[in-house]
């Protein structure tokens, strides 16, 4: 009788073990709050993400307009004005006014007075630098001044 016993406790300790087997794991309900999450992280990081990447595209031509705008006031105080001063001759090789470089097109305007220049960049045409842009990035000629740009950085647009 007792070897009988001890089978049958035997066997009802394997079933439980087996049991537990299959009873580990995530339950449905357990999985639905990890994609809720999830959902709600992205939600919320998916704007800030496209916000940085515009910030981070728009460096490129800050900076050229920067070099530009240095080069500009070099030519002011060799000529003392910006008169009739264009892209070509702060170094930007331009075509029709307009020097168009990896999906920017940067644009030099001297002030009537040639007291000042101004450089605007935009994004070209629809790619990845649609709707940026770069406005009043002047130079004034007789003090040196470089007045900040102003960037449109709407990548919904």
């Amino acid at each position: 009788m007792t070897s009988l016993n001890s089978r049958m406790q035997l066997a009802l300790i394997n079933r439980k073990k087996g049991r537990n087997l299959l009873e580990k794991g995530f339950t449905l309900v357990e999985l639905m709050i990890v994609i809720v999450i999830v959902g709600i992280l992205s939600a919320v990081a998916l704007p800030n993400f496209l916000s940085q990447s515009a910030k981070a595209k728009i460096t490129e031509p800050i900076g050229k307009v920067s070099a530009g705008l240095k080069q500009a006031q070099s030519l002011w105080v060799e000529t003392g004005t910006f008169a009739n001063v264009n892209c070509n001759d702060i170094g930007f090789t331009a075509t029709d006014g307009a020097f168009t470089e990896n999906g920017w097109t940067y644009v030099c305007t001297p002030a009537a007075n040639g007291s000042s220049l101004t450089m605007t960049a935009a994004g070209v045409g629809g790619g990845a630098n649609a709707n940026l842009g770069l406005t009043g990035c002047t130079i004034t000629g007789a003090t040196g001044i470089i007045t900040a740009c102003v960037k449109d950085t709407d990548a919904q647009a």
